[in-house]
């Protein structure tokens, strides 16, 4: 682990990019023509947006749809037909996604071939989609532009709502933490935040003062590590890889290291060493911050 231990801005290194970075985007097509299913494909083929690729999902008639959509909450997209088993058909399915399954993120894109019956200004003005089109009209440059915009409003969108998640969940865990008297059990809840709000993966949780990091205690360790559990650094191999890595980021004065997060009281010292590089995983930059203040906060409290 020493190898990794450079000093990096946490914050600055956070993805923005909420969801599967490398993952593609997941773009569901419903109409009941399979002709438009098959030109889509087409057209589509070997597009990225935004540097990831697109992954189609086929549905042919609104109830098929409807299945999928209560299946995979990650669809990015959804292309539309309006007039399938009935003149409204996707309409209603519009109301399904906003209303009954709350995909706000989710961006739908109304494909139609009966312009007349469904005018784009009324269509716009009433139901919340991203784009219209007329099939006969939509050229390939068209329909990226509009699935990349599409895309990246749904990531912003994305962003916001788990922004929301993630603060609601800090704001419970604050309150949940102030009845917590002892350092251990402070330093298992703060595990359990971790991995619940921000899906990160802890090894160790390490107590001891910066001026004798070798004889700090370990309060929580994962599985793997059970038996060094209320051991001190000092009665552990010294041979064993990450422990002079952790016995340097002790006496730091920051938490600016790369898999290690680091809580500070005076000369306390509470340092979670993670599984990755912490910047590999996507956690919003605003929400991190007011849940590390506020869990710095309420370390202090315990000490």
């Amino acid at each position: 682990m020493k190898e990794q231990s450079d000093l990096v801005q946490f914050e600055d290194e956070l993805s923005e990019d909420v969801g599967l970075e490398l993952a593609s985007w997941r773009v569901l097509v419903v109409d009941d023509d399979g002709e438009v299913h098959q030109a889509t494909r087409y057209a589509l083929e070997g597009v990225k947006l935004l540097e990831r690729p697109l992954t189609l999902i086929h549905a042919y008639s609104a109830a098929e749809a409807e299945q999928l959509l209560r299946q995979m909450t990650d669809i990015s997209i959804v292309l539309l037909d309006v007039v399938m088993e009935a003149d409204d058909s996707g309409l209603c399915l519009i109301n399904l996604i906003r209303d009954e399954l709350s995909y706000k993120p989710l961006r739908i894109i109304l494909r139609t071939g009966q312009p007349g019956s469904a005018p784009e200004t009324t269509l716009v003005a009433r139901y919340d989609i991203h784009d219209y089109m007329v099939k006969t009209d939509v050229s390939h440059e068209r329909l990226v532009t509009s699935l990349t915009t599409a895309v990246r409003t749904y990531q912003q969108l994305a962003n916001m709502a788990l922004m929301e998640e993630q603060l609601v969940s800090v704001v419970r865990a604050v309150d949940r933490c102030l009845d917590l008297q002892t350092v251990e059990h402070f330093a298992n809840f703060y595990v359990q935040q971790l991995i619940q709000i921000y899906r990160l993966s802890p090894l160790l949780v390490v107590f001891g003062m910066s001026d004798s990091p070798n004889m700090a205690r370990i309060l929580v360790t994962d599985e793997a590590h059970q038996s060094w559990l209320g051991l001190s650094l000092s009665q552990i191999n010294a041979e064993q890889d990450g422990l002079d890595y952790i016995q340097e980021v002790m006496q730091s004065h920051h938490g600016l290291h790369p898999d290690c997060l680091l809580l500070s009281a005076g000369r306390n010292r509470l340092l979670v060493l993670m599984e990755n590089d912490i910047s590999n995983y996507p956690v919003l930059t605003e929400s991190w911050r007011v849940f590390q203040s506020l869990m710095g906060v309420c370390f202090k409290r315990v000490c």
